[in-house]
């Protein structure tokens, strides 16, 4: 059944919906652009008979609601004539595919470094609270998340195969997504193989490649399913394994893959060979966690600083052999920062770089509100300044001894060798 342009059609409680046009259709299902009461939202329909469980399943998730803002949610039953679906909120238009992302579409890349991380840890947030929730997603792709790529905000759609953890619906997944286990049909989708999947996904956006396709692409004349489950469930390998080189990434083809790989820190890349090496074997204990993505993502964050010169990002070092002394991209000097310390945090204080909830309450996982941001003087951009966003007045204490007191809304001059007090259990240094 099309619905057709201007065709009325009723929710279960009577409500009116106007269908307005056909936004796009895939084997699943069409969605729609609908009004109801002059607001305009996505109408999903089916294509084919739902089964019972199914729906049964679609209405616990609207009963429920969504676990974060984060993910376009269920919102309200559909099922007339035989069909059933599902209301949801539009993706606004400043959203773009992550699949255009890692496809290089130009328009689609993050605005930086900082900003893509922000994106990586959203998600990371946002399963967290999916999985806190009792549920498991089953079906993480490329095809379900959107970015926007100038402020690094997350949207998760494709939401209505979300079930409670350890029920699967016949939903598996895509393969070069799913873990090992669910590939070789061992298992069914559940919180350890979302795991898995967040991991493949973090890869792609961190390092614009696949985590199991390398040398051993060679071994095959075509990528046929058989191959395919070769490579993803039978004997995956790491293409980064420490011991394992029989899959390195192939040089002049996974070019963007190779470079990235060497500008990220050296924890994230332990986080990812934990999880795709020891993790699949050891599914509960060995693939990164959420809150462990999180710290790990919070710290790539914290220290990623840009060129003066060739304006590219980078990070500053701390984890690694040595810091970095000169730009990897240009060449050149880098500039010279100061790094706020605040517990086992290190924050590069470089323009534009914010303080987060997180870094001021250890037992906060609010890796996304600013409580402060450096900026510039207008009139000298060479005087940089911590521009607060607190409640309350901090203490500012200079190698002198001497004390200041600064509004939550106020500006500290940075300077090397100031101790800030932000409240009665969090102080920072400045060096």
């Amino acid at each position: 059944m099309k619905l057709k342009q201007n065709e009325v059609v009723a929710l279960e409680d009577g409500t009116k919906l106007v269908v307005e046009s056909l936004l796009g259709a895939g084997g699943q299902g069409e969605v729609y652009l609908v009004s109801m009461n002059g607001a305009k939202y996505a109408l999903k329909v089916y294509i084919n008979e739902v089964k019972p469980e199914f729906k049964k399943n679609l209405k616990s998730l609207i009963d429920r609601g969504s676990p974060a803002e984060t993910f376009l949610w269920p919102k309200r039953y559909f099922e007339y004539e035989g069909k059933v679906g599902y209301l949801m909120d539009l993706r606004p238009q400043n959203y773009v595919s992550f699949t255009k992302y890692v496809n290089g579409d130009e328009k689609a890349q993050f605005k930086n470094k900082f900003i893509m991380v922000k994106w990586c840890i959203s998600l990371c947030t946002s399963f967290k609270k999916l999985h806190e929730k009792g549920y498991s997603y089953q079906d993480l792709n490329d095809g379900g998340f959107f970015l926007d790529p100038n402020t690094g905000d997350l949207l998760i759609c494709d939401n209505d195969n979300v079930t409670a953890d350890k029920n699967n619906l016949g939903i598996q997944g895509i393969i070069k997504f799913m873990a090992p286990e669910v590939v070789r049909k061992e298992m069914n989708p559940d919180t350890h193989s979302d795991r898995f999947s967040l991991a493949v996904v973090l890869f792609m956006a961190l390092c614009k490649g696949r985590p199991f396709e390398g040398e051993k692409l060679k071994d095959y004349e075509i990528m046929d399913e058989q191959a395919i489950f070769e490579m993803y469930g039978k004997n995956p390998v790491f293409v980064y394994h420490k011991t394992d080189r029989s899959n390195r990434p192939i040089r002049g083809y996974h070019t963007a893959l190779i470079k990235k790989w060497l500008s990220i820190p050296i924890y994230i890349k332990e986080a990812f060979h934990r999880t795709f090496v020891d993790g699949l074997t050891d599914r509960e204990n060995a693939r990164t966690t959420e809150i462990e993505w999180n710290k790990f993502l919070c710290k790539y964050r914290d220290e990623v600083m840009s060129c003066p010169y060739c304006q590219s990002d980078y990070i500053y070092g701390f984890e690694e052999k040595q810091p970095n002394k000169i730009c990897p991209y240009c060449g050149k000097p880098t500039k010279d920062v100061c790094v706020l310390h605040v517990g086992r945090h290190r924050i590069v204080l470089d323009l534009g770089k914010e303080i987060f909830r997180h870094h001021l309450d250890k037992y906060s996982d609010d890796y996304c509100t600013p409580v402060g941001r450096v900026i510039s003087n207008k009139n000298n951009p060479s005087l940089w300044g911590l521009r607060l966003a607190l409640p309350q007045e901090v203490v500012v204490r200079d190698v002198t001894g001497k004390e200041k007191i600064f509004a939550g809304n106020g500006v500290i001059l940075l300077a090397r060798n100031l101790t800030i007090q932000f409240n009665n259990t969090t102080q920072g240094e400045i060096e």
